[in-house]
């Protein structure tokens, strides 16, 4: 009885398997262009104050509206550890200012979701990451970021491209997510307070992996 002779592969080196794209995180997108100063003692701030004002509009909403400010200045003394009592006046009045305004009521509802994960692939592009509010109709979902910065754009063409690409990202893949639904994307520019929503072909020409500028995708509030 001779031994049978083995197959061919089983002493051939295993193939290189494939590395999986990395994942784009959409908040983390930048103008990979412009070097960022160090932050002065005025940038910090107003990263604090963004952090704040985000950690309210997850809050506040779910409380009736006559208890949302008190709520938020206990908040900001205690768990927030804010000991400026004027810098605690500041965030309310911000928060309420944009969660006491009727034109944003649709987007504070008990259907929305407040720091919703998402992730899905698009094309060849892992795209991931948290939206700061996702309104999920039957017909059309909506995702919203807060940008708590100073600045406001004065119209849709002075909105900073990297907040475009970090839309059209988020877009794109809710598109995966849930193929059946239109989807709207918008900016809250706080300090407004204003909101933009984002045309849809505005978001087909910054969308993952199109253009050169978008080859090298790498939060502002």
């Amino acid at each position: 009885m001779t031994a049978a002779t083995p197959p061919g592969w089983l002493r051939a080196p295993a193939p290189a398997e494939a590395r999986p794209p990395r994942p784009l995180a959409p908040s983390a997108l930048g103008d990979d262009e412009v070097s960022d100063p160090p932050p002065s003692a005025t940038m910090r701030a107003a990263a604090e104050r963004g952090r704040l004002l985000h950690q309210l509009f997850e809050r506040l909403p779910d409380l009736p509206h006559d208890q949302r400010a008190d709520a938020a200045e206990r908040w900001l003394a205690g768990a927030a550890g804010v000991e400026d009592a004027a810098l605690r006046r500041r965030v309310t009045r911000d928060a309420m200012a944009v969660l006491d305004d009727p034109a944003f009521a649709d987007l504070f509802g008990p259907d929305t979701l407040a720091e919703a994960p998402i992730a899905a692939v698009v094309g060849t592009q892992v795209v991931a990451g948290t939206v700061d509010r996702l309104c999920i109709g039957k017909a059309v979902v909506r995702v919203v970021d807060f940008k708590t910065g100073r600045r406001v754009p004065g119209d849709v063409g002075d909105i900073p491209v990297y907040h475009l690409k970090q839309m059209a990202a988020y877009a794109a893949a809710l598109r995966v997510i849930l193929p059946d639904r239109w989807v709207e994307a918008a900016l809250l520019y706080t300090a407004g307070p204003k909101l933009f929503v984002l045309p849809a072909d505005l978001l087909d020409r910054h969308k993952p992996g199109l253009g050169a500028g978008e080859q090298s995708l790498p939060h502002e509030a």
